[in-house]
This record gives C-alpha cells, sequence and structure tokens, in this order.
C-alpha cells in the first residue's frame, strides 16, 4: 500500500525515525496500526458514518472551505 503525505509530514516522520533511531516505514506502520485498533473499538456503527461526521462537524472551529487542487 502506498500513503502520498505532504512533504512537511514526511520530513517530520523522518526526524523522528531519526531522533528514536528507528526506521521510517516501521514508524508508519506502527501510526496506522495504532489508528486502525483505536477506531476499532469506538462505538460508531458503519451506517452512521455519515451521520456522526455531520453532528461533529459543528464543533470543529470555522475551518475555510477546502477548493480543488488546494489540498
Amino acid at each position: 500500500m502506498s500513503i502520498e503525505l505532504p512533504g512537511s509530514v514526511e520530513e517530520q516522520l523522518r526526524t523522528l525515525a531519526a531522533k528514536q533511531g528507528r526506521d521510517v516505514r516501521v514508524l508508519v506502520e506502527e501510526a496506522i496500526r495504532q489508528y486502525l485498533e483505536a477506531t476499532a473499538i469506538t462505538d460508531v456503527d458503519a451506517n452512521e458514518v455519515a451521520e456522526t461526521q455531520a453532528a461533529l462537524l459543528g464543533e470543529l472551529p470555522r475551518i475555510p472551505d477546502w477548493k480543488a487542487g488546494d489540498a
């Protein structure tokens, strides 16, 4: 699997890996595993994801709308 990251994120990952004396791939795999484990224990039903996202959207600070090509 490939994951595209902004250059700044990749640079931060490489810096962290160097500080910890670990391989970047191992660091990323561990982060993804921890994320998947954390999401697996939530009580959100797959059919309620859109509804839950819409409900949480109101709790976010005002963020400018995303525009095509700005990501």
